[in-house]
């Protein structure tokens, strides 16, 4: 992985980084206000840093808002939130089948306390039971998923294209060539979030210091994103670099 420290603070690395770094956060700050749309015009953002790593092989830096095409940042978000959603789907429908089985398993059991009733035990029970077994798997699986999805993003932003994201036999050769980039890059994003929740948790131990977790919450939001995607786009990159000549996929300029 390239040099961590540096990816790690290049969004205020400098006075016109921290600039930059200011405008994504008001950004996130947007977001409170309007639905998901700075949400994507961030996610674009992200993706022209991405380009710099993936494409001109250069240091990640903060580009500037107001020279940047808006439209086509808007369009970069949408494909990468959009290729993320779908494939996150199945552990979704995983999640919800849990939440619903556990629901309507309780709520079964609740009403079996008179006689005529008591034969939904057994149902009530059996549903609580799949539901346990519905989140179980979805927590077994979600760390492996979520690795192998870090791949994803960064081959959506290299070719332009929402479809990258379900051609498994481009991005897959490169996430297995960079397997060990990928879970180091998701080790440190993960890091990043426990240290995050920590500080929220102690923040929240007194009223006073509760006023300040929105102060907090923004510009943590845009920095674990900015810098989540940096590290799995270094990862990509030294994936696709590992591949033979003859698998490797150029860039597209």
């Amino acid at each position: 992985m390239n040099n961590l420290q540096e990816t790690l603070l290049f969004p205020v690395r400098d006075a016109e980084a921290r600039k930059q770094f200011l405008f994504a956060c008001l950004t996130v700050l947007a977001g409170y206000v309007i639905p998901i749309l700075p949400f994507l015009l961030l996610m674009g953002y992200g993706a022209s840093i991405m380009r710099q790593i993936i494409e001109e092989k250069k240091s990640p830096s903060m580009p500037e808002w107001q020279g940047s095409d808006w439209s086509e940042m808007l369009m970069d978000g949408v494909r990468l939130y959009g290729a993320q959603l779908v494939l996150m789907l199945p552990l979704f429908l995983i999640m919800g089948c849990g939440f619903i089985s556990m629901m309507g398993g309780t709520m079964t059991m609740s009403v079996s306390t008179e006689d005529s009733a008591r034969s939904l035990v057994p149902i009530g029970g059996l549903l609580f039971f799949a539901g346990m077994a519905f989140l179980t798997l979805f927590a077994v699986l979600a760390l492996p998923y979520g690795i192998i999805l870090s791949a994803v993003g960064p081959h959506v932003v290299a070719k332009r294209s929402f479809a990258a994201a379900f051609q498994f036999n481009e991005w897959w050769p490169i996430f297995r060539k960079g397997l060990g980039q990928f879970l180091l890059s998701y080790v440190v994003a993960m890091v990043l979030s426990f240290v995050f929740v920590f500080v929220i948790q102690f923040a929240l131990l007194t009223i006073v210091l509760m006023c300040i977790v929105p102060l907090i919450m923004i510009p943590y939001s845009a920095y674990l994103m900015l810098v989540s995607n940096i590290l799995y786009s270094q990862a990509y990159v030294a994936g696709r670099e590992a591949l033979p000549p003859n698998q490797e996929l150029l860039p597209v300029g």
